[in-house]
């Protein structure tokens, strides 16, 4: 049976199926931002023509989507109220003491998901030993669900303090809401964040009923598409946290959704990375509107557990990945002080850029591409899109050379300039910020115009190895077929380490474990195994935060509680080069990653018949002849040396001066700096 992975990104929708021998075909359409189904079913019937496979063939189907991420961004959120407990009404409104400009006394912060109208305190008490301090007033749940019915509230949230320790109050607030606002989604924080810290529970089981709605009606309507095509197995999705999950889940859990399309161009980059042997790899994506930038060390993304969603905290496990907009799209502009800016504002994928001939004006940088002549007006953008060479040059014309008293190769040259600027900081951000050296890292170039600024964002940075997968442009949908299913859950349990019994701890983990098994069972059906991965979150006693260490398999021992703690003394000393005086260490949550295992990808070899494909005019500094190379007629083993273009249906590899390319496994190319250059 075949596996099917498809991608909507901002500008193309992006399909991968892997044949049972091996095979990879791939398809890319455009995105509909108004109809996001209808592009994820015209990728799907592309690829099935294209590999000659009918509905009934498919064997897996995953999906990335940007459904949730677009909501964030643009604040399109239900209609969503809050209950908590009397005198906590205003703890969205208050967050933290944390501000982003610290010493910016005007610009107001950003306004909560929920506003202050639509948040409900009411009476009831659980303590932080979990036990019952004050009954719950039902009544006054009553009325809120009154003054909600009035306000037309869409979903509600529910946060009441210590739920994760006793969760009774939530579960009856759930059931007398369901009574009076049937039909009404509602998420309760002690499952959605069982920690302890009532803001962010608070934010995020609001961002996650905010997203209710919008998400499970797309989800509802994309399972109807497929099921009507002929597809019989289920539909899975991707998540912020590198993993997939089946669809109902994701219902219940849109914020898991928020980063799905960039944490799956890491993971494919990642693994497409692996078939050259290159384990330690920076993440490059560049699609039409964002470059997402991510690290992988040893194999493994890099994961952290809290985030960001519209200006509020979220509290769940993602892949530690920086977004910016700058994109193939990415509209340049002259300020009003005579300064060149390139993005984040795109022209996405309706008008496009003006080289697409659909009515954009404005100058991008696909356009100074076309100009400068690394973009073919014969080299067609998704194997369909033809591109006008007269129009780009008008568009950088009068958005950028006319202003700035440039010609216009020189006022392209400088779009390009910024724009690989722009992406060099977010490089350093990921990794020379955080202690890591890039010059050890090689970078991924994926996405549709990653393979174009590669060699020129690892020169600005000093990488000195670039890996290009075989079909980067689908890189995040083939990420969906190379990741497994995923199901991040924890508990706040806190217990000073020396007091600790293997058999209490054994036994709290045997709760979380009970739990995993349900969601697991969701996916049996394509699962070829399963793995469960335990860790704990722990600090030292008087400390306000802690450090994530690795626990070993249950059941519980006094060995793997010593060396957790041993782990957690060595990161510590690792991370702040110091171990305080008090060295008393406690647990503060536990953590369990569950593996539904799905069946590794097998890629067949490439074969080429070797040649170039004539030459190009390209401007780097002045006009000159590069030769040309199709990817498809590249076998393992050729070597190309720089420059040169290499042209493919999905991107176009740009290879700089003193730069040179070896077809390795898979088809993958991989670049090589001369040390001279």
């Amino acid at each position: 049976m075949s596996r099917v992975g498809i991608d909507i990104g901002g500008s193309f929708t992006d399909a991968v199926l892997i044949g049972d021998d091996g095979r990879v075909h791939v398809a890319k359409v455009p995105s509909q931002p108004a109809q996001i189904e209808a592009a994820f079913m015209d990728g799907l019937r592309s690829l099935l023509a294209v590999a000659g496979e009918s509905a009934a063939d498919v064997g897996y189907l995953a999906h990335g989507t940007t459904i949730a991420t677009n909501a964030i961004v643009q604040r399109t959120f239900a209609t969503t109220a809050l209950i908590t407990n009397e005198g906590f009404a205003d703890v969205l409104a208050i967050g933290t003491q944390m501000r982003k400009n610290v010493y910016d006394l005007w610009t107001p912060e950003e306004a909560p998901i929920v506003p202050r109208e639509r948040c409900f305190g009411v009476r009831g008490r659980i303590d932080a030993q979990g036990q019952e301090r004050e009954p719950l007033d039902e009544g006054a749940v009553r009325e809120a669900a009154a003054s909600m019915r009035a306000a037309g509230v869409e979903a509600v949230a529910v946060m009441t303090l210590f739920s994760f320790l006793n969760a009774a109050h939530e579960e009856r607030i759930a059931e007398l809401l369901a009574e009076e606002l049937p039909g009404v989604p509602v998420t309760l924080s002690h499952q959605v964040v069982p920690e302890f810290r009532e803001y962010i529970r608070a934010s995020t089981a609001a961002a996650n009923s905010a997203l209710l709605p919008l998400v499970g009606r797309y989800i509802t309507a994309l399972e109807g598409e497929v099921a009507g095509e002929g597809i019989g197995v289920p539909l899975h999705l991707m998540q912020s946290n590198g993993g997939v999950t089946p669809a109902e889940r994701a219902r219940q859990l849109p914020i898991a959704l928020a980063m799905s399309g960039p944490a799956a161009g890491v993971i494919g980059g990642a693994r497409l990375a692996g078939l050259v042997g290159e384990n330690d790899v920076i993440t490059f994506d560049m699609g039409g509107t964002t470059a997402d930038i991510g690290i992988v060390t040893g194999g493994e993304a890099e994961v952290r557990f809290t985030g960001e969603a519209a200006g509020t905290p979220i509290n769940l496990p993602q892949l530690d990945l920086l977004c910016i907009g700058a994109g193939g799209g990415s509209i340049a502009t002259v300020d009003e002080f005579g300064a060149l800016r390139v993005g984040p504002e795109s022209a996405g994928a309706a008008p496009g850029p003006a080289a697409y001939g659909q009515g954009g004006t404005r100058a991008t940088v696909t356009d100074a591409h076309v100009v400068l002549g690394t973009l073919s007006e014969d080299c067609k953008l998704a194997g369909r899109l033809p591109l006008d060479r007269a129009l780009a040059l008008a568009a950088v014309e009068e958005s950028v050379a006319t202003p700035l008293g440039l010609g216009v190769e020189e006022a392209a040259s400088a779009i390009l300039r910024i724009a690989n600027a722009n992406m060099a900081n977010a490089v350093r951000v990921m990794s020379v910020a955080r202690g890591q050296d890039p010059r050890g890292y090689a970078l991924v170039a994926i996405g549709g115009a990653g393979p174009m600024h590669a060699c020129a964002l690892a020169d600005e940075v000093g990488i000195p190895r670039i890996v290009v997968p075989r079909h980067p442009g689908v890189a995040a949908a083939y990420g969906l077929l190379a990741t497994d299913i995923r199901h991040d859950l924890r508990r706040t349990w806190r217990r000073q380490t020396s007091a600790l019994t293997p058999a209490e701890l054994d036994t709290e983990l045997a709760r979380l474990e009970d739990d995993a098994r349900v969601l697991l069972a969701h996916s049996a059906s394509v699962a070829t195994g399963e793995a469960l991965d335990w860790e704990l979150d722990m600090r030292y006693r008087g400390q306000a935060y802690n450090l994530t260490v690795p626990l070993g398999a249950r059941p519980a021992t006094a060995a793997t509680i010593r060396a957790a703690e041993q782990a957690f003394i060595d990161e510590h000393q690792r991370l702040y080069d110091y171990t305080p005086t008090i060295t008393d260490t406690e647990i503060v949550t536990i953590r369990l990653r569950a593996t539904a295992l799905t069946e590794p990808i097998v890629v067949d070899a490439v074969r080429g018949g070797g040649g170039t494909a004539g030459t190009q005019r390209v401007h780097d500094g002045a006009w000159s002849e590069w030769p040309v190379h199709h990817r498809d007629a590249l076998g393992e083993g050729d070597t190309i040396v720089g420059p040169a273009i290499i042209e493919q249906t999905d991107t176009t590899t740009v290879l700089h001066r003193g730069w040179t390319a070896v077809v390795g496994a898979g088809g993958t190319l991989v670049l090589t700096r001369e040390a001279s250059a």
